[in-house]
């Protein structure tokens, strides 16, 4: 699963500035939302932008700050995974750079890494059950004025993922998502609709 649908959307991600930045929309819009709607409001927003009825609160913010600066965002994306640093480096460099976008914490942060580079990963409510992971992981502000806090913190998390692994987290959270919901016909469509939706293909 990992290693079909993770890998191209990893490349679609590198390809663009408006590819990217519908990655991570796509990952902001699924923020408290069952995932088998995520398709639907992205195709909702590419019709109606800023108008949109699925950009609320945070999801806003998010979709103005890529509108004016996906480009930049995608040049210091680039740099970080065309740089002969480490992936241990890179995560945690992209993880900053993730953290900069309105709405992004953490754990989504960690997703847009996984999304994009095959790095870190998403520690939701699933697997916070799943792993047995404490919540207060999980959690950030950018507006510490402690940066050796933050830094911890971001590198906590990082550790946290790559320890049970990125493409283990992928795997097991769409196996799980599966059981959840007879609409899913196993955890391989749960991980293929991540493409289908980015294509804008109907799960």
């Amino acid at each position: 699963m990992y290693d079909i649908h993770a890998v191209n959307i990893q490349k679609f991600s590198k390809e663009s500035p408006e590819n990217l930045a519908d990655v991570i929309l796509m990952v902001v819009l699924s923020i408290q939302q069952d995932w088998r709607s995520v398709g639907k409001q992205i195709q909702d927003v590419k019709e109606h932008g800023a108008e949109s009825r699925f950009l609320w609160g945070n999801k806003a913010k998010t979709y103005k700050y890529l509108a004016a600066r996906k480009n930049f965002l995608f040049s210091q994306f680039l740099a970080v995974i065309n740089s002969n640093k480490t992936d241990g480096d890179k995560a945690l460099s992209l993880m900053k750079i993730f953290l900069q976008v309105p709405g992004l914490g953490l754990v989504k942060a960690g997703f847009c890494c996984q999304l994009t580079a095959g790095l870190v990963g998403c520690i939701d409510l699933h697997n916070i059950r799943l792993y047995g992971i404490s919540e207060n992981h999980l959690k950030i502000s950018m507006k510490l004025k402690n940066k050796e806090l933050i830094r911890q913190k971001i590198n906590n998390y990082v550790s946290i993922c790559h320890n049970i692994g990125t493409e283990k987290l992928w795997n097991n959270w769409c196996d799980h998502l599966s059981t959840k919901n007879k609409f899913w016909r196993d955890g391989f469509h749960v991980s293929e609709v991540h493409e289908q939706y980015l294509l804008g293909e109907s799960a």
